[in-house]
């Protein structure tokens, strides 16, 4: 039998993210993953270059097998790690243009390590995390005022170019990202009351975690990144949503002030970055 990706819509993700509340919290990456990406497409039903894929085939639908392809950043899902379907479905994508797969939760990453190897694909890096958790009865309980002389409130597409300039993971298409993920996610900003300037953000990426948490240069150590932390958690909380982060093991500054406010380690997430076959990574400016 020949084995097909079938492409899915909204009605699909939907259906797909109810089977991902089962045994909660293990799912609870896949399920928020979903969770964004449903946002976009009521917000945006013609998203451009937002590819979403399953298998065809009854038992890919009973896994609620996802894989999703955004601009160049890939996510997957599947309730079931044994059968090799997702395996199947990811040999099925074309690598060439390089992906930069994200948060791929552990259960998952031997079925795309195995399809790095199949087709000889050259990695720049393959990085673990560790998944932060906290519910969201407790996220609600971390609302704080901010700093005299400072204040919280949500991001302005028109920070996108200095959070893009400050963030150490910037890339060729990455300030669209983060424009992007202001106008349709949850964020935090903290802006000094008089300048208007904003010294530390937090963004809620695709994959549901918190992510682009950062304090400008020349303001840290100030116990600003714990503001904006504890304000995305409860805006999170307030929609009745559990708060995630990623860390990698060797950030211990981070991974100190989550556990300090409360988050616990449950799983870990892998970030890997294939190279392109056929020459660099092109993208166009504002896509």
């Amino acid at each position: 039998m020949c084995v097909k990706l079938k492409v899915i819509g909204l009605s699909e993700l939907e259906e797909y993210q109810k089977l991902y509340t089962q045994n909660w919290p293990k799912y609870c990456p896949e399920y928020y993953c979903l969770d964004n990406f449903i946002e976009f497409l009521k917000a945006d039903p013609q998203i451009k270059n937002l590819k979403l894929f399953t298998l065809a085939g009854e038992q890919a639908r009973a896994d609620a097998l996802f894989v999703i392809v955004d601009r160049y950043q890939l996510f997957v899902g599947s309730l079931n790690n044994t059968n090799g379907l997702l395996q199947q479905a990811l040999e099925l994508l074309d690598w060439s243009a390089g992906f930069k797969c994200s948060s791929i939760p552990s259960r998952h990453i031997q079925a795309v390590d195995n399809v790095v190897q199949s087709k000889q694909l050259e990695l720049e890096f393959r990085d673990p995390t560790n998944l932060f958790y906290m519910k969201a009865e407790d996220a609600l309980k971390l609302k704080v005022e901010p700093s005299a002389g400072f204040i919280l409130k949500s991001l302005s597409v028109t920070d996108a170019p200095l959070i893009n300039e400050e963030w150490p993971n910037h890339h060729l298409g990455s300030l669209y990202f983060i424009q992007r993920q202001i106008r349709m996610c949850v964020n935090a900003g903290l802006y000094a009351e008089d300048s208007k300037e904003l010294v530390a953000w937090c963004i809620r990426l695709q994959g549901g975690y918190l992510g682009a948490l950062q304090v400008k240069s020349g303001h840290e150590r100030r116990g600003f990144g714990t503001l904006v932390t504890r304000e995305i958690s409860h805006r999170l909380g307030t929609q009745g949503h559990d708060v995630m982060a990623l860390v990698g093991p060797s950030n211990k500054p981070s991974a100190g002030m989550f556990s300090k406010l409360g988050f616990r380690i449950i799983d870990q997430c892998y970030w890997l970055r294939t190279m392109p076959t056929n020459g660099e990574l092109t993208w166009s400016e504002g896509e």
